[in-house]
Parts: C-alpha cells; structure tokens; sequence
C-alpha cells in the first residue's frame, strides 16, 4: 500500500469515508471569504454605504442613499429624494438637466459611396443634436456647428430624474444641409444610469460617423 501524500498525513481511511460535506467544510475553515459574501464595513466601502443585503453601494439613490464610508443605507420616503451630493435623503424632487455639450466627427461622410466630405463644398458639416426626452413635450434641439467638433451649451432639456431613469432619451445627430435633404449621423435610444448621474456625464460613440458624443447631466433640488 502507497503512503498517503503529504498533505493527507493524519487522515485514516475512516476520515477518506466520511462525506463530501467534511472536505467543504475544511475548505471553507481555510479560505472563508470564497465560501460566502464578504461582509460589508467601513474598512472595504470607504466610497459608499452599506445595504440591508449586504452589498456596498457606491452610487446612490432613492431606493439606497447614505453617507460614504460603510454607514447604513436608507430608502427616501415617499416626497422625499436622495440628494446625490450630501448623500442624504431630502423632502423635494430632484431634477436634471440634459445638455449635449461636445462632439467628434468622422472628417468623411462614411454612408456616401466614396467617402466624400459633408458637405459638397468641402466644408465641415453642420451638426446638430435633436432629443426627446422623458416627461418632457417636444423635441430638443441644439444650433448649428459647424464643425468636426461641434460645442453646445444651449438646446438641452430639464426632466425629473426619477422619469430620467425609468425611460430612455430618444437622440438624433445629423448634419444640416440647406440645399439638400440632412445627412443623418445616426440615432438611437440611451438609458440614463445611477452612475451617469454620478460622474456628470454621458459619454457615447455611434458606429461609423460619430466617434464621440458627450452629453453634461447637472441636478437642483426643489420643494416640489
């Protein structure tokens, strides 16, 4: 008969017969952070606050607001939002204001046959950023720039934040042509996150004609 290795001296074929639940529990006396959660303190959620479950959120809301540094999250009542700056739970509404800020655009236009330039001049096109957005009437629209990277600070839109999150903004880029139909760069929905809310900023790219679109989210705070 073999000798048992090493690493098994002391255990008898009694223990080798015991059931697998021995070996797991062993495993999980030796390495106890891979048998579960680990659990949630101050130590290992310095940027944000424990949940009810355990977790550490790092961006807040309405449903888990507290302060940083591994504090208990709450749930606002109902009239009542979380402030995303003091991390607390306000009486009031939140609202934010969405603004289409900046630009970059492919210096071709990638949908014509030869990858000719915007415009038939050779200028650089004429861009503009159209939205709907949640609970808000109408559409938004920015001006004219004409460049391959556009700047905007006009043209945006103020929703609730609560709406913001449950539906999604509906955005059109395209190049305005006044001799000619506009020259779409693309369109699609995007919905806003906790985290796009936090940084401040909604950072995209659509396929082909536009390598970056930056959208500024800003917040204030009301009675009502």
């Amino acid at each position: 008969m073999k000798p048992l290795p090493p690493g098994l001296l002391g255990f008898t074929a009694a223990h080798m017969k015991r059931p697998a639940s021995l070996l797991i529990a062993l495993a999980c006396a030796l390495l106890l952070p891979a048998c579960g959660p680990s659990e949630c303190t101050p130590d290992n959620c310095r940027d944000g606050c424990c949940s009810e479950e355990n977790e550490c959120v790092r961006y807040a809301s309405d449903e888990s607001c507290g302060p940083k540094g591994g504090g208990a999250c709450l749930g606002c009542a109902t009239g009542s939002v979380c402030h995303l700056g003091q991390r607390a739970c306000i009486v009031g509404v939140m609202r934010t204001r969405v603004q289409p800020a900046r630009a970059t655009i492919l210096p071709y236009d990638p949908y014509s046959t030869e990858d000719e330039d915007w415009d038939f001049d050779g200028s650089p096109p004429d861009v503009v950023v159209e939205m709907r957005c949640p609970s808000a009437s109408g559409v938004f629209r920015t001006p004219e720039d004409e460049s391959l990277r556009p700047r905007w600070n006009t043209g945006g839109c103020e929703v609730i934040t609560s709406n913001l999150l449950k539906f999604p903004l509906e955005i059109s880029i395209f190049d305005v042509d006044d001799f000619a139909f506009d020259d779409s760069m693309g369109s699609f929905n995007y919905q806003v996150t906790p985290e796009d809310l936090h940084f401040g900023r909604i950072e995209l790219a659509l396929p082909e004609a536009v390598l970056a679109l930056e959208i500024d989210l800003s917040h204030t705070y009301s009675a009502e």
